[in-house]
């Protein structure tokens, strides 16, 4: 029989990879189509806002897919970091 909770859960994580991958990789063309280097093209605003959301996507994923209690915790507690630091873009006070 399929565990479809296990299914769902792999595939948040996985999905998260590929956010991050996509994020990456727009980042890398956008900075040699300006002559700007990655590292200025990913510390602006919208590309630190996808990744923090693949990386609170990735913990998500993590914590419902991990085997103990105290791993899921582990997992959620860094989510809650990761959140933090995405709301804290979105507000504005990381330009």
């Amino acid at each position: 029989m399929i565990d479809w909770f296990n299914v769902a859960a792999n595939s948040v994580w996985i999905l998260a990879c590929s956010l991050a991958l996509a994020t990456f990789s727009y980042a890398s063309w956008q900075a040699s189509l300006s002559g700007a280097r990655l590292r200025d093209q990913l510390a602006r605003r919208a590309p630190q806002t996808w990744l923090n959301l693949s990386a609170f996507l990735f913990c998500l994923g993590l914590a419902a897919a991990a085997g103990a209690w105290w791993q899921s915790l582990l997992w959620l507690i860094l989510a809650v970091v990761f959140a933090a630091q995405l709301w804290t873009i979105r507000k504005g006070v990381i330009q």
